[in-house]
């Protein structure tokens, strides 16, 4: 392959024949070389800085909507229909555009390149000492995982992709195969972690790379490289000598795999999870206290989030400042409404919950459940709590229960400078203390080696979420023991861009998305033939609910966020909902904003007299579970629920987004998309 190091290039896209001689000027005009990047740690961190707010503006903004990879698991959907924007997510790739996902495509090549030339510039400096720990090492541990977050996230998302070429003037390049691409990312981040510092030392917190974070991604990309998943069959030899096992058929294209050797990838994803969980987590932990009178220390990671703070959960959050940066809870929070005069609460919520899961995912007493999904949302227009209907729809128009985890409505402080849309300011959160617990659990539930202790770990979050260990887990092993980890990943992790990752690493995806179909199925036949559903869960989803406009605080019309949940008032049950009392002014005249509901998760006979009582108290009888069945909706349910998997149910899920055209043409042939995207 013939590669001349010569010319300073930014990444294998539009820019790839260009001549780009010094690609640090963006951050230092004039002073781009590597003697003043590299003249004093403050500059050094000047051109990371960048790098970071290349990834928070092009690559993470719209969280994981604009991936879609959020939008398709057997917990999570969009709503909007039709549309071109979960095509990827419903696993059908064919519909999708070629160059659908270019701006991260080209960022990630770009920050990456840029990360690899400070770290280059580093080390020319000759300033790293042996054994040592401070803050050049540190700098240049930050640029080598930041190349590695980035390479790993273009593994992740394209599969198999040109790497390794940065800051090199190219002129033939191929595909790398994505399991060399991992063990050299591994590799990189092993070499530097033990140069890092933790969360909480030498001032580096949850904001910047460190080496807490950089044991945890060592330990989620091993974990994935010994995963299953879509690999390509029609380019023989892409693998080298990797050997694989397979599950279902193989279509031409790709099949379902995972390496043989897969257990060499658990070992080290186990041994490097354990030091970021219980060795070299610094200040990071798992919250499990709350001194609030709410007492629900899962909620408390949350809350932190929407008042714009790190969270002490966190191992790596990307930040954002109010008014300037924070896509939630836009694309994946709470549902809101399109009003100019409350413009921050303009939340299009991409990501939508399955009515099944909302119904039947959480156990009783599961404190998580009413933090993680909502039924209703916030309408700027008249200061109130509206309910969001099922079926078809964005913002509060429809799309029935949307994420709940970021919401404008809550936080110390929910106004924001401006008044600005897409700018709340919240971090995103990359990865906290209880996803690389349960990573750790999967981990050893899949090595066999420690059932006990991935049960403790498992128990640990179950303890939080249920307040007491009464729903501890125990004599677990086997598949029954990694079923158990991954059934907790779900309820944990419900809409941050998790679940879908565990299905395919699982070896378990086309099952779990046969079966959720399934249970939408049954559910929309009961409520056509008998006006109501009852799950497993003893929940029942009926065709109408009762609601009505109520003062939480009697003879206050402010309207009331809620922070506790309490079943004996329809107004706070289901809990963790409400709104903020925004222009309050204009809304002097409304004093009713809160809404209570009736029959959400048990059946009233529209009929009787528990429905004639409701109406004769000012309660509307609603329609709720009667809207699936209505138009389109039936026909949006199975073709937004991972309709990918129909006729595909032996075949490999397909999941990759396209690489983009630009260096599809460059290749001169040799770099093309398979799984059925699109070349062109």
């Amino acid at each position: 392959m013939k590669k001349i190091a010569r010319y300073i290039c930014l990444a294998l896209t539009p820019f790839l024949l260009v001549q780009c001689s010094d690609y640090l000027e963006t951050t230092n005009p004039g002073q781009s070389d590597n003697e003043f990047v590299t003249s004093s740690p403050e500059e050094t961190y000047k051109t990371l800085s960048w790098a970071y707010g290349e990834y928070r503006t092009n690559v993470v903004a719209g969280g994981n909507y604009n991936w879609q990879d959020v939008l398709g698991s057997d917990a999570e959907y969009m709503s909007e229909y039709p549309t071109a924007n979960n095509v990827i997510a419903r696993l059908q790739p064919e519909a999708t555009g070629v160059n659908a996902q270019a701006t991260q495509y080209n960022s990630l090549n770009i920050i990456l390149a840029r990360a690899a030339r400070v770290a280059g510039a580093i080390e020319e400096k000759g300033v790293l000492q042996e054994g040592t720990t401070d803050i050049w090492s540190q700098l240049y541990g930050e640029a080598k995982a930041m190349r590695a977050l980035c390479g790993w996230e273009l593994v992740r998302h394209y599969g198999d992709v040109p790497f390794g070429y940065e800051n090199q003037y190219v002129t033939e390049y191929e595909l790398t195969s994505r399991f060399a691409i991992m063990d050299e990312l591994i590799a990189e981040l092993q070499a530097v972690e033990g140069r890092m510092y933790k969360v909480g030392e030498g001032g580096i917190t949850a904001e910047r790379l460190n080496r807490s974070y950089v044991n945890a991604l060592i330990g989620e990309i091993a974990l994935h490289a010994g995963g299953w998943q879509t690999i390509r069959t029609d380019m023989p030899g892409l693998y080298g000598d990797v050997q694989f096992e397979y599950k279902g058929t193989d279509d031409g294209m790709c099949v379902y795999a995972r390496r043989t050797d897969y257990m060499d990838y658990i070992r080290i994803a186990e041994q490097y999870l354990d030091l970021a969980v219980n060795m070299h987590n610094g200040s990071v932990r798992l919250i499990t206290s709350d001194d609030r009178p709410a007492n629900n220390p899962f909620q408390v990671h949350w809350q932190e989030i929407n008042s714009r703070r790190s969270s002490p959960e966190s191992f790596f959050e990307i930040a954002c400042s109010p008014g300037n940066g924070g896509e939630h809870p836009y694309s994946q929070g709470r549902a809101g409404s399109n009003n100019g005069a409350v413009s921050v609460l303009n939340t299009f919520a991409a990501i939508r919950i399955i009515p099944s899961f909302f119904y039947n995912g959480y156990e009783p007493g599961d404190k998580r459940r009413d933090v993680s999904m909502v039924v209703t949302g916030s309408d700027a227009a008249t200061g109130r709590e509206a309910l969001i209907p099922l079926g078809a729809g964005t913002r509060i128009g429809g799309g029935g229960p949307s994420i709940n985890k970021w919401d404008q409505n809550r936080g110390d402080n929910p106004l924001i400078p401006n008044n600005a849309n897409r700018a709340s300011g919240m971090n995103y959160t990359v990865l906290r203390m209880a996803d690389a617990m349960l990573m750790l659990a999967e981990a050893k539930a899949i090595l066999g080696n420690d059932d006990g202790g991935a049960i403790e770990l498992v128990n640990q979050i179950r303890t939080r979420a249920f307040g007491n260990a009464s729903h501890n887990l125990s004599g677990l092993s086997g598949e029954a023991l990694l079923d158990a980890v991954y059934a907790e990943r779900k309820l944990e992790l419900l809409g941050e861009g998790d679940l879908r990752w565990d299905m395919i690493r699982s070896g378990k995806f086309n099952e779990r998305a046969v079966q959720v179909r399934q249970d939408m199925d049954e559910m929309m036949a009961g409520l056509k033939n008998n006006g109501y559903y009852t799950f497993e869960s003893g929940r029942t989803i009926s065709n109408y609910i009762w609601t009505k406009y109520v003062q939480v605080n009697p003879g206050s019309s402010e309207a009331v966020v809620t922070q506790e949940g309490d079943e004996s008032n329809p107004a706070l049950f289901p809990g963790w909902r409400g709104i903020f009392n925004w222009n309050a002014a204009a809304h002097a005249n409304i004093e009713a904003k809160n809404l209570a509901i009736k029959g959400l998760y048990s059946y009233i006979d529209p009929d009787g007299a528990e429905a004639a009582a409701l109406e004769a108290d000012g309660y509307q009888k609603t329609d709720w579970g009667i809207k699936i069945g209505e138009g389109t909706n039936p026909d949006m349910y199975r073709a937004a629920i991972l309709d990918g998997v129909v006729g595909r149910e032996n075949l490999a899920p397909r999941y990759f987004h396209a690489i983009p055209l630009t260096v599809i043409d460059q290749s001169k042939g040799k770099v093309t998309n398979g799984y059925g995207l699109p070349n062109n």
